[in-house]
């Protein structure tokens, strides 16, 4: 149980330094097969990045390789990731935290969005793998507030 533990804080601790580095490799690794990613709204105003709504493995490598991704990264850019509260229950883990966007600008690095993270996590052949990960922005929604409190019943 401890080493399953483990294995998620690294899968979820390496996961920003995939995506602030471009490791396609390492991104597409963390990722079951039928992986989504859900980021919410359809409204750019309630859903972070470029894409709306769940998507699956192939658009978050497009997204990782895409131009947007590539000049934050150029600007400097840095996903900063909250050690997550786990649950583990046999082959599934949920695992919920914070993510903070910082991003570097004229007038040095700032906060560009803060959010709340769960992630629905499977061991498949042993490794832990992201099945699901869902997104909200911490903008005071009852969303986002549910999707923090729904693992400690």
């Amino acid at each position: 149980m401890l080493e399953d533990r483990l294995d998620i804080l690294q899968l979820i601790m390496s996961y920003p330094l995939a995506l602030d580095s471009g490791a396609e490799t390492h991104c597409r690794s963390v990722w079951a097969e039928t992986g989504l990613f859900d980021r919410g709204s359809s409204d750019p105003a309630e859903h972070s990045g470029g894409y709306q709504g769940a998507y699956g493995v192939e658009t978050i490598v497009e997204e990782l390789n895409g131009p947007a991704l590539q000049k934050a990264r150029d600007s400097g850019l840095a996903h900063l990731m909250t050690t997550p509260h786990v649950v583990i229950e046999g082959d599934k883990a949920v695992a919920t935290n914070y993510n903070q966007l910082v991003e570097h600008g004229q007038n040095g690095f700032h906060t560009t969005r803060v959010t709340a993270n769960r992630w629905e996590l499977v061991r498949q052949h042993g490794k832990w793998l992201i099945e699901r990960r869902i997104l909200r922005l911490l903008s005071g929604t009852r969303e986002a507030q549910q999707l923090l409190r729904q693992e400690l019943a």
